[in-house]
């Protein structure tokens, strides 16, 4: 059963690997057709996604899923500098504004 899907490979082997880690057996499907996006309109269709392989840890899955996206959430959010109060999206560490370490 599809579990996850994301627009990012990357993403989709990291939320198959913390499931792993749990004893969730799963894979990431869809490589393939993630190759082709630009040759394929994009979509979740061309998406790569996790495949749980057993239904009944869906419960166990969707638990592990929510604490990533969470904690991911968290991460990505724009902090504000301390000194000046300028906003910085999260990528940087240093304010654009006065170039205070976050």
């Amino acid at each position: 059963m599809k579990i996850f899907v994301s627009n990012l490979l990357l993403e989709a082997h990291i939320v198959s690997h913390l499931l792993q880690q749990e004893k969730i057996q799963c894979e990431v499907r869809g490589e393939g057709l993630f190759s082709l996006q630009g040759e394929l309109p994009f979509g979740e269709e061309t998406n790569p996604y996790v495949w749980l392989l057993d239904a009944h840890k869906e419960r166990e899955a969707l638990a592990v899923i929510e604490t990533y996206r969470d904690n991911h959430e968290q991460n990505v959010s724009n902090w504000y500098c301390q000194k000046c109060g300028e906003e910085n999206e999260p990528q940087f560490s240093a304010c654009w504004h006065c170039s205070s370490v976050q």
